[in-house]
């Protein structure tokens, strides 16, 4: 035991996805120390992170590190790092929707926010972006409710409905809803030989967004089918789109393929989905893999470039009334999103951005770290 350092940590699902929940005040100052902290705890880098609390999968390795609010507004600080499972890198470029969810009952739990029956709105000051998030907790009896009838594609069962509002989020990283100054651009790839039409669009998390049948695809190739090539393909997009909107970072702009509605099989469950169910097909792809659902920044940002005339999205998508929900496909099934998009003279406005998680407490205890990793 004196060779080891302690940890109190939570562990929660948020949506689709897992975090080790920690305190700001417990990790280590220095951004060096804090991130072999970090990586000390997951086991990173390590294929199985058999050595620490990582799940060896990109949805599962990511840690929230939760402080008092530094923005006017705010009732949390709220920092995602995405903890690298093969490569000894930790990255603050993002944010998680699907986390985010999990910070507003968080909250509640440990008595950050007080908890107000039936709904306590939780302020979350997404320390990434800079941007606050209005979440929507279900309360009951002075304690956040889990259990419910509210259903997400991705994850077993079902669970209380959390509501997310994804507004004030627009220009996360660069500042602008269209960081390009265009709705959509062209950029050779050298990799496909020829050039390809690509959108970047910034809410939530900025993503560049490309047609699957541009590169070769349909858009529907079930997680771990893809081959080096299109992944090669997919990074010199990201790089490139990156440079033209002004992005200096390791993850982002999120690379997503989207593709007009066909028929499929979710990845998770194995039920077909028919086209007719959703809107517009989409895959999200990082580091050389897909997300086996889809993230909720990525969805909200989407959702709002569906809305957007001129972008690829809007081009494959199919129209919807605004206040009907955008319904992506997605590997494990079908994720809605209601984007009410508008034009104020000759630039585009974001009303509001809205879509429902559920999250709940899976653990908490104390994290056992090796001294000599540290």
């Amino acid at each position: 035991m004196n060779n080891e350092r302690t940890l109190r940590t939570v562990i929660m699902r948020g949506g689709s996805s897992k975090a080790l929940f920690v305190a700001e005040a417990d990790l280590p100052r220095e951004a060096g120390a804090r991130d072999r902290f970090l990586l000390a705890l997951f086991g990173s880098p390590d294929k199985r992170q058999i050595d620490g609390l990582g799940g060896a999968d990109y949805l599962t390795s990511k840690c929230a590190i939760i402080g008092p609010p530094t923005l006017e507004g705010a009732d949390v600080d709220y920092t995602i790092a995405q903890v690298s499972v093969e490569h000894p890198v930790v990255s603050f470029d993002t944010n998680c929707g699907n986390i985010s969810a999990a910070v507003g009952p968080y909250a509640i739990e440990e008595g950050i926010v007080k908890a107000v029956e039936p709904w306590t709105e939780v302020r979350v000051h997404n320390t990434n972006t800079g941007k606050i998030l209005r979440l929507q907790v279900p309360v009951r009896d002075g304690r956040p409710v889990s259990d419910g009838d509210f259903e997400i594609d991705g994850v077993p069962g079902s669970g209380a409905e959390i509501k997310l509002d994804f507004a004030l989020t627009v220009g996360a990283a660069t500042g602008r809803l269209l960081p390009t100054g265009h709705a959509s651009d062209r950029i050779d790839c050298e990799t496909l030989g020829r050039s390809v039409e690509i959108s970047v669009v910034d809410v939530a998390n900025p993503c560049v967004y490309v047609r699957a049948r541009d590169l070769g695809l349909s858009g529907y190739e079930p997680p771990g089918t893809l081959g080096a090539s299109s992944y090669a393909a997919l990074e010199e997009i990201r790089r490139k789109s990156g440079a033209l909107a002004g992005i200096e970072s390791y993850l982002l702009p999120f690379q997503i393929t989207v593709a007009e509605p066909a028929d499929y099989q979710a990845y998770v469950s194995g039920r077909p989905v028919p086209a007719s169910s959703f809107d517009v097909g989409a895959h999200l792809h990082m580091e050389g893999t897909v997300h086996k659902a889809y993230a909720g920044t990525g969805a909200t940002c989407l959702a709002v470039a569906a809305r957007i005339e001129g972008t690829v999205v809007h081009a494959v998508c199919r129209r919807r009334d605004v206040a009907q929900p955008i319904r992506i496909g997605h590997p494990s099934g079908i994720l809605g999103i209601v984007a009410d998009v508008g034009r104020d003279g000759d630039r585009w406005q974001v009303r509001q951005v809205l879509f429902s998680r559920t999250a709940r407490r899976l653990m908490e205890g104390t994290a056992f770290l090796s001294a000599s990793r540290l």
